[in-house]
Parts: C-alpha cells; structure tokens; sequence
C-alpha cells in the first residue's frame, strides 16, 4: 500500500524559478559542474555540487563541502531567493518538450514502502554513489533531488489534474534546453485526502533516480537509529518524489559510445560478443524489443545482440545483462 504525504516545500521564489532550475547533479563531471556554477550563481547546482563552491583540487567529499551546501540554504532563504511554504500540500509539475507533456504529482514516499517493496526498483546501486548523497542530505536536513516514480494511470486522479491544471500556475518558464515548466500547489484537505486515498493499493515504480532514493532512505535508517523512539510520523520517514502515469511516460534511446575496443578488431570483438550474445546484422539502426536484447554500431554496421538465456540472470554475481552493475 503505497502511502503518500503533502509537504510545505522550500522553493524558490517566483522571480528566480527560471534562474534557480537546474539539471540534475550527476550529468555534469567535475569541471563541467564548476564552469557552469561559476557562470550561473544562482543555479540549483551550486548546492547540489557545493564542491563547485572550492578550487578544483579541493576534496570532493570533505566536511566543509557538505557544510558550505547547508549555508547556501540558509542564504537563499535569507536573501528571499528561496520561501518556505507555511502549509503542507501536494504540488504539480508539468514539462512540456517538443509539445508533448507530462504531469507529474509532488509527494513525499515512504521509506518503509520502499523497504517492504511497495515501491519497487530495477537497477544496482554503487556505494560511492550512496555515500556522497547520504551525506548530502544528512548534513543538510534536506533532500535536494527528487525521485522520479511512474505508477499505473488512474482515471479519477488524471480527472482532478486535468481540473487543477485549469487554474492559474504558480510558475511558468522555459529553461535553457527549451523545456517548459510550470506548477501548482494542492493545498486543499479534501483534494490531498482523496489523492491519498487513490494510490493506497497503488504500486510505485522508480523510473530514474535509484541512487538518490537509496541515499534517501539510508540517510533515513541512519536517523531513526539516533531517535530510537520515533514513531513514523517524523519527516525523514520519507523522501521526495515526483509520480507520472505511465500513459505520459515516453522511453528515450540510451545510448553509450565505447571509444576502445581493448585491441580487438571490430571483427574480433564481434567474436568475442557472440559467446554471450546471438548478433544479428541489421540493416538500419536497432531499437530493443525485448529483455537482454540492444543495439550495436560498428565498423559502418548495425546489429541486434540478444543475450543467451544462461546470461539473463539477475543475479548480480552472475548475471551480465543486467542495469548498471
């Protein structure tokens, strides 16, 4: 039973929404980050990579790092570049792309939903990764990265969007990779009640941001065991998260270019590949169609490689066709 619960959120300000999106933390590399930082101060992405604050050789994970993410907080909400909302609510987000949009619900999920399965995940997480954003939101009481789960489109709740979405916004801009943004806040009892209501035999899917909600939740556990006594009702029980229905969701290529072929010739490699794969050569480029199966370009030609029954485990020790190992 997927439990949900509305938040008084800090956001920022309506005259520096545009100035204050940023992308997401971990698509920038190091140098990247800091260039962009430097230029836009009052990008999102100077607390979310507060090492873009220190020179180049700083460490990246060094106390003052997490600190000077926590002070920059502070002064955003000091300068009036960030509020804090009084009231608790759910909020809408909606981004359009080439004319297509989507709708999502801002909530705050369970952690113990996420610990008993109720929200379920696909992918492997690496502990540098973890470790990184557990501090992050331990040192800054704060989760500064949404989860991005996807649930079954239900009917009754796409209704009520439709009808909040009728209303005036409380933002709309366009970023600088011509997405448009705009929101809204749910701050009603009675539309927050019946929201709860519609997604409590829901199951909840995380669609991207598994090293986030992993973070999240351990930095959870780790306050639970300093407050034996809590009783679930205290804000670290749960994490940020944005919900779309899967009737709005649109599946992008992901792509990934390997630059060496560790020596092989791309007819050896080819060799090497089919003792795990059937490849097939194909005539144009190769969407996958099913589990274990992706594309391949190379040497001017295009395959479909399907993996081998015996290497489709999930078994992280075993498996080879599995999501980031």
């Amino acid at each position: 039973m997927a439990k949900i619960q509305p938040f008084a959120a800090i956001r920022p300000a309506d005259a520096y929404c545009a100035n204050v999106a940023a992308l997401p933390y971990d698509v920038y590399d190091r140098k990247e980050a800091r260039e962009y930082a430097l230029a836009h101060p009052l990008s999102f992405l100077n607390i979310d990579r507060p090492e873009t604050q220190f020179e180049p050789n700083h460490d990246i994970y060094a106390d003052d790092v997490y600190e000077k993410a926590s002070e920059m907080i502070q002064e955003f909400l000091e300068k009036g570049i960030f509020v804090r909302e009084k009231q608790k609510a759910f909020y809408l987000y909606e981004l359009t792309m080439n004319g297509r949009s989507q709708t999502g619900l801002v909530v705050c999920a369970g952690v113990d939903d996420y610990l008993d399965g109720t929200i379920r995940r696909h992918e492997n997480t690496r502990a540098d990764k973890e470790a990184d954003r557990i501090r992050h939101v331990d040192r800054t009481g704060m989760q500064t990265g949404p989860i991005f789960l996807a649930y079954r489109a239900i009917e009754e709740v796409s209704a009520l969007i439709s009808r909040i979405k009728e209303e005036k916004c409380d933002f709309d801009f366009t970023s600088e990779d011509g997405i448009r943004h705009r929101g809204w806040t749910i701050a009603d009892p009675e539309k927050i009640g019946f929201l709860q209501k519609a997604f409590e035999d829901r199951i909840l899917y995380i669609a991207d941001g598994h090293h986030r909600a992993a973070s999240a939740v351990k930095a959870a556990l780790m306050r639970r065991e300093r407050h034996p006594g809590f009783d679930g009702t205290e804000e670290f029980n749960s994490f940020l998260s944005v919900l779309f229905p899967d009737n709005e969701l649109m599946i992008m290529d992901y792509n990934r270019i390997v630059t060496d072929l560790g020596g092989l010739s791309p007819e050896e490699f080819l060799t090497q590949l089919e003792k795990v794969c059937e490849v097939t050569q194909k005539d144009a480029i190769v969407r996958p169609a099913g589990k274990g199966q992706f594309g391949l370009y190379t040497d001017g030609h295009h395959y479909l490689c399907s993996f081998r029954d015996e290497y489709l485990s999930n078994d992280p020790v075993k498996g080879l066709a599995r999501s980031h190992p």
